[in-house]
């Protein structure tokens, strides 16, 4: 169900924190990253990474029950202990979709008792130059200013390497892709590209087209883990309920959290963010257009949170636990902004 939600959501403009070293091997299971599954979700890497593929079989099986078994089947979702759970609802197709969900190795329940979305929702570690998802940038038009965060790396339909991030982090995004187009630079002022296109209100994204001097820096499909090696993304994740997720941002670096509802309508001030992945991550200002992912696949763009406005996430989740709801990250799906920008593609590996 599509619902929408007024939340207290304040931009995403951004703060930096320390260098991180050299990274390591890809494979190497880095103590930065492990400590930031057990601290945020008590999971091991190897738990982080067996229940996002899960999560990925989970979407797959739903794509094909919607032209098999669409009458039995109401959704998909994993379960507290990471087991993959098809709801089923009574139909002609019911035992049909029982099956399938059965040879699949997923448990099945009746939708009206299983685990579902919410129906409502409660209103220093960078490089010195911007490099990869995570990275503090600053998008300038003018007098004005908004410091926000590297979502992924990618490539425009020429073939032209280009930024992905958040279209709210452009203070002047009328003008994208015109000579008045915004400036994009690091957080060190090294300059970046210029915001080519984007969109705010719906699905928040922007594609910022990267100057041929520094080109060579942006080909990767690294996400930053601060103090350790670099995550490197390897496809594209529908959200599920109940997915174990991670962000990174230049702010509150690599936090990890689940996500707790897909689809969503939100109020986020004058704007309207729609097809929300909602997720129990603290997020700050400056972690706007961060990547979300789940595993090694790009689940999303950070897009708004209800606690942004505050200055670390101690203090950010004692106020939202005060008021009866913990912190909340909204994200854009990675897949819709794929399907508004025919032709952009991630870089993978």
């Amino acid at each position: 169900m599509i619902v929408r939600a007024a939340v207290v959501a304040a931009l995403l403009t951004s703060a930096a924190l320390g260098t991180a070293p050299a990274a390591t091997a890809q494979d190497t299971v880095t103590t930065t990253l492990a400590d930031a599954l057990q601290r945020d979700l008590g999971l091991s890497v190897a738990d982080w990474s067996q229940r996002s593929a899960v999560a990925a079989d989970l979407v797959a099986f739903a794509d094909s029950a919607r032209a098999d078994v669409a009458d039995g089947v109401a959704g998909v979702h994993l379960d507290p202990s990471g087991v993959g759970v098809v709801d089923l609802v009574p139909g002609s197709t019911a035992d049909a979709a029982r099956a399938a969900a059965q040879r699949a190795g997923f448990a099945v329940r009746d939708a009206v008792t299983a685990v579902a979305a919410p129906d409502t929702l409660p209103a220093g570690s960078i490089a010195d130059a911007a490099a990869s998802g995570g990275d503090g940038i600053v998008a300038s038009s003018g007098t004005a200013g908004l410091r926000c965060s590297v979502g992924f790396n990618g490539v425009d339909s020429t073939g032209a390497p280009v930024i992905i991030t958040a279209g709210h982090c452009d203070p002047n995004l009328a003008a994208a892709g015109t000579v008045g187009a915004s400036q994009v630079q690091g957080l060190d002022g090294s300059p970046v590209g210029t915001v080519a296109r984007g969109s705010l209100d719906g699905h928040d994204w922007s594609v910022v087209r990267v100057n041929d001097d520094v080109a060579d820096r942006f080909r990767n499909n690294d996400i930053r883990v601060p103090g350790a090696a670099p995550l490197d993304i390897t496809g594209v994740a529908e959200p599920v309920v109940g997915m174990p997720v991670c962000k990174a941002g230049a702010t509150t670096g690599f936090t990890c959290g689940t996500v707790t509802a897909v689809g969503q309508t939100v109020d986020v001030g004058a704007r309207v963010l729609r097809d929300a992945v909602v997720t129990d991550i603290c997020a700050l200002q400056g972690d706007s257009g961060g990547p979300l992912v789940s595993g090694t696949a790009a689940v999303g763009i950070a897009s708004a949170s209800n606690v942004g406005q505050f200055g670390q996430c101690a203090v950010a989740d004692a106020v939202a636990s005060a008021s009866g709801t913990g912190p909340q990250l909204f994200a854009t799906p990675m897949s819709k902004i794929l399907e508004d920008n025919p032709g952009l593609s991630l870089r993978t590996s």
